[in-house]
């Protein structure tokens, strides 16, 4: 299969993601995850990129991101999203635990496309370790950041119904 072809395909995906991910709870919060995780994306991965530590050949856009925006603005934080979703109600050890059910096959999925295609191509400086960490921190850094915004809400909810 063509890259292209399975940047396409991705890119496919990550917009029917979009129609079927902000339908249920608060599409607040989710927006809110996935604002946050873009940003994330932006921070971590354009040092990583521009440093030529991790490249993507075959991108959108060549000329103006270094990055793969088809992974960092629309797959990963829709992944993050879904994360949040799906550990709303766990305890903090199995949402700790669980991240691993989505970061775990993403490095799969990451570490194939490195070796098989031109979209990712790793450096010496990179192994699938580090994507297995960063991705990791990440899905956990989006899922403390959306429970610190509900802990910020609900304690402004309290003081109102105080002051009321």
């Amino acid at each position: 299969m063509k890259d292209k072809t399975i940047l396409h395909i991705l890119t496919g995906m990550g917009i029917a993601g979009w129609s079927l991910l902000f339908r249920k709870g608060s599409i607040k919060d989710w927006f809110l995850v996935y604002l946050f995780k873009t940003l994330l994306s932006t921070l971590t991965d354009l040092p990583v990129a521009n440093k030529k530590i991790v490249k993507y050949p075959v991108r959108y856009f060549p000329n103006a991101f270094n990055t793969n925006i088809v992974f960092d603005y629309l797959l990963f934080p829709l992944l993050c999203v879904i994360y949040s979703q799906f550990t709303n109600k766990l305890k903090p050890l199995k949402t700790i635990l669980s991240v691993f059910i989505l970061s775990g096959p993403m490095t799969v999925i990451h570490y194939w496309l490195a070796k098989n295609t031109q979209l990712i191509k790793y450096s010496r400086r990179w192994s699938w370790f580090h994507t297995l960490a960063l991705l990791t921190a990440t899905f956990w850094s989006s899922r403390a950041f959306i429970a610190w915004i509900r802990f910020l809400n609900k304690k402004r909810n309290n003081l109102q119904s105080i002051n009321d």
